[in-house]
């Protein structure tokens, strides 16, 4: 799997410093459009065995979501350091994509990363 972010509801000059500072990580960036917010992980991150889903997309959120496919700790690290290093703010909700989630399209990611996010913020 190669490594990559896709990104949930970024826009403007958030998404501009975001694909900045993923340039020097060498890292491909997926903008996720609303439309396809009802696509599998493993569809929009290029994972063999996934189609396109082709039913009308009803799924929705308006947070940001940082999603990434191929990172090991490492990769981590120099993500959250580079966004620092950067001055780019905080993105609240982030996820690894991972072989149970891989199946999981972007409106159900999101209300798991959400909920972890407010038990973890308590």
């Amino acid at each position: 799997m190669k490594k990559q972010v896709l990104l949930y509801n970024f826009e403007g000059e958030r998404l501009s410093e975001v694909k900045r500072t993923l340039l020097p990580l060498k890292t491909a960036v997926r903008v996720v459009e609303k439309s396809d917010f009802h696509q599998t992980l493993g569809f929009l991150t290029g994972t063999e065995g996934f189609e396109r889903n082709e039913a009308p997309c009803n799924a929705e959120f308006d947070e940001e979501l940082l999603v990434m496919s191929g990172f090991v700790s490492g990769d981590i690290d120099a993500l959250i350091r580079a966004f620092r290093n950067s001055g780019v703010k905080r993105v609240a909700l982030k996820a690894i994509v991972t072989p149970t989630n891989l199946h999981w399209n972007g409106s159900e990611l999101y209300r798991a990363v959400k909920e972890d996010h407010e038990r973890m913020k308590k």
